[in-house]
């Protein structure tokens, strides 16, 4: 059953909710940006925000999400014949590419979340259940016989080496192709039967 014009139209507000606070965070700060000022930001009322968001740390969960929305959508459009590492190569970089194409911005926003508790926090979670939904969508690439812990690990050891490559680039300047890095670190997915992955 697809999804109705009245849920994608609140999906489509909580998104654009989150990217603006998302970036009012990066040019303010957390603790110096209120629910007025995202509200005002995002052309809605305190109100809606609240409709949506319980408080103001909840909208990095829908930026997290929202991310791994676009990571599944990536990853549909592949085949299971090809190797699981290269298919995780070529979508992340699909998704990333226009994150670090604005670098300052991509580098504040890992900067924000390592030194704001309640954004951290809150991201880790959702980042648990990003590994599920990750899991869940690599069946195609496991044998039947696989168990959900190996799909969970192979998905976790993605979003693992994806958060080790921006921590590394964020924190070192010179390092000017950051995918370049992700390409390296997801390589360890085509490892000889490392996951018992289906052949």
């Amino acid at each position: 059953m697809g999804i109705g014009l009245t849920e994608r139209n609140k999906e489509r507000t909580r998104r654009e909710i989150a990217e603006a606070a998302g970036q009012l965070f990066i040019d303010r700060g957390y603790g110096s940006t209120t629910v007025q000022d995202i509200a005002t930001a995002a052309d809605v009322s305190p109100r809606t925000f609240f409709r949506y968001f319980p408080c103001k740390e909840d909208v990095i969960t829908v930026i997290a999400s929202a991310t791994m929305d676009d990571v599944l959508d990536h990853l549909a459009g592949h085949d299971a014949g090809d190797s699981l590492g290269s298919v995780l190569r070529a979508t992340f970089t699909a998704v990333l590419r226009p994150v670090v194409d604005e670098p300052d911005a991509a580098r504040a926003f890992q900067f924000m979340l390592r030194e704001t508790p309640a954004l951290r926090g809150r991201w880790l979670e959702e980042q648990r259940r990003n590994r599920d939904r990750l899991a869940e969508e690599l069946r195609p690439w496991f044998s039947e016989e696989s168990s959900t812990l190996t799909r969970q690990l192979a998905a976790g050891t993605a979003l693992l080496a994806i958060e080790a490559v921006m921590t590394l680039w964020a924190d070192d300047p010179t390092l000017s192709d950051p995918l370049g890095l992700l390409d390296e670190a997801l390589q360890i997915l085509d490892g000889p039967s490392l996951y018992a992955a289906k052949r």
